[in-house]
């Protein structure tokens, strides 16, 4: 997955709201604006977005793995896991279209679920789950009929086509040597940790102009490597 820059190169990065209620509008202006792609990120199954998004994360940070902290589900205590970057790539979903064989009909194909998609079930009233789920299965049919019986199946095969839309991770307890599968959105804490990275550059914009004079501009136009060096002499003299 290719990444244009890691996040916080540029100065308007500072200007992306992490508390925006609509998450799929600020996942696709954080990759229009760092991974840019022909016809942008809208159109883009959710699970490519997502690893679109951790590679971003990955350039932004520098790291090749990402470090979680879990909690037993047993005995509560936290434990530390890392997921390696490449074999999360390597998850990204390799079609847009997926079949769903179904006993005495004919199969039904279905389409990944995209960003678009994303966006118009925003407007669908959530106080009626059964009837928005058929609504998004009938939506994603390419061909074949849907029917409500369909939805638990399809719902299950789509997971298995693009697993970071719905990602689990089997570990064990080192306290306790409980088994457990939790759920990590990944989508959630690649935005986390970006939104950090956004208030660490609020801080070092803050630092070195309280004590050089700079602007935001001029700050942010100096290489991350020397900004830090800048702030260790601050903070030496401090």
């Amino acid at each position: 997955m290719t990444v244009t820059r890691a996040f916080g190169d540029a100065g308007a990065d500072l200007a992306f709201d992490f508390a925006h209620a609509d998450r799929p509008a600020l996942v696709t202006a954080l990759l229009d604006a760092c991974a840019a792609v022909p016809g942008g990120w809208w159109p883009r199954p959710v699970g490519a977005r997502t690893a679109a998004l951790l590679a971003l994360l990955r350039a932004t940070e520098g790291r090749e793995a990402l470090a979680l902290t879990l909690r037993c589900p047993a005995c509560g205590a936290p434990f530390e896991i890392e997921l390696a970057h490449d074999a999360l790539a390597a998850l990204a979903p390799a079609a847009a279209q997926m079949q769903l064989a179904r006993e005495g009909a004919e199969a039904l194909t279905l389409r990944l679920p995209t960003g678009d998609d994303l966006r118009a079930w925003r407007s669908l009233a959530p106080a009626w789950p059964g009837e928005v789920q058929r609504a998004m299965l009938a939506h994603l049919a390419v061909a074949g009929t849907p029917t409500a019986e369909d939805a638990a199946a399809a719902a299950d095969a789509l997971a298995q086509v693009d697993p970071l839309v719905s990602f689990g991770v089997a570990c064990t307890c080192p306290a306790c040597g409980a088994a457990a599968e939790p759920e990590i959105d990944l989508e959630a804490v690649a935005l986390q940790r970006l939104a950090v990275r956004q208030r660490n550059l609020l801080h070092e914009v803050h630092a070195l102009a309280s004590r050089y004079g700079w602007t935001e501009g001029e700050i942010l136009a100096v290489p991350p490597a020397r900004r830090a060096r800048y702030l260790e002499l601050i903070e030496g003299y401090a």
